[in-house]
Order: C-alpha cells, then sequence, then structure tokens
C-alpha cells in the first residue's frame, strides 16, 4: 500500500462506527494488544466512550485518519479520584495496513503535547508486552521510561504467560 497522508484529530461522535470496527480489526490482527476479541465495543458504546472523553479534562481520544478511515487510535484515560486524577493511562494501537508509516509515533507525541497542555494530567503510564520491541523503541523514543517488569503480566488466548513491562513519562 503506498503511504497516504493521513490527520489526527480527536474522536467525534461522528467517528463511533469507524472507531468501533477498527477496534474489532485491531483487536484480531495482532496479540500484542491485552483485550481480545470479546472486550470489542459496540457502535452505541463507542459513542458513549467518547461522549464521556469529549467532557473531560483528563481523557481523550485521538484518531489517525485517513479520509474516514480510522487508520490508529490512541486513548488516555484517568480515573476520577482526586487523588489519581493526574494519571493518564495510555492504550494505543493502529491497523496492520499502516504499520510503519510513522502513525503511532505522531498519536504518541500529540498526546504528550495534549497533556501538557490538560493542566491535569502530570504523569502518562502504560503497560506494553516485553517481547514487542518495536512498540518499546517507540515509547522510549517518546521519553517514556520502563519502571519495572511484570511477570506473568498478561496471558496470551493460547494460554502462554508473557512478561510486560510497566512504562512511564512524567509531565512537567
Amino acid at each position: 500500500m503506498a503511504k497516504q497522508e493521513f490527520t489526527i484529530c480527536e474522536a467525534g461522535l461522528e467517528d463511533a462506527q469507524a472507531l468501533a470496527a477498527t477496534l474489532a480489526q485491531v483487536l484480531s490482527e495482532t496479540d500484542f494488544l491485552a483485550q481480545d476479541d470479546a472486550s470489542a465495543m459496540t457502535v452505541e458504546e463507542v459513542a458513549q466512550f467518547i461522549d464521556n472523553r469529549q467532557n473531560s479534562l483528563n481523557e481523550i481520544c485521538l484518531l489517525a485518519k485517513i479520509g474516514s478511515d480510522v487508520a490508529g487510535l490512541l486513548n488516555i484515560s484517568a480515573q476520577k479520584n482526586f487523588a489519581f486524577e493526574h494519571i493518564g493511562d495510555i492504550f494505543l494501537a493502529v491497523k496492520k495496513d499502516y504499520w510503519n508509516y510513522g502513525i503511532g509515533q505522531i498519536l504518541l507525541q500529540e498526546a504528550v503535547d495534549w497533556a501538557e497542555h490538560s493542566g491535569v494530567i502530570r504523569r502518562l503510564e502504560l503497560t506494553v508486552q516485553k517481547r514487542n520491541s518495536r512498540a518499546v523503541h517507540v515509547y522510549e523514543n517518546a521519553g517514556f521510561v520502563i519502571e519495572g517488569v511484570k511477570e506473568r503480566g498478561i496471558k496470551t488466548r493460547d494460554g502462554e504467560f508473557l512478561d510486560v513491562y510497566a512504562m512511564s513519562k512524567l509531565i512537567n
């Protein structure tokens, strides 16, 4: 597939159907994600999810779009509890057809920029499978550091236990 121009935007309600389809697709394309196929969301659930993000000061869902196609997404979730509201948990996924376009890297840069200007988020964190060296490299290039290893942090569909890195980036 030839490289194409893509845009980064905050998810809107009009993106619910495309985002639901993208989530289902990325969950089926890779075994690097901690979710499984059963965790895919309906269009209605995605619409509620987007609405919640749009009305939050410490959460956002960013999309990489090529036309109306959602090529990738980055979500930052945070707790409403005052003691933890400054911590954003990152979920990043890109459709397999768009791997190696730099989309994940750009989504991550945009998310860090958003966090720096949010006035709330002061720490971003994520977990990534230790064996996913490409993703670890992207996160390290964005300034994330490995804080530790969670041995047997996830289990594959086949029952294999895998180690995951706990990574974070402080936002000043």
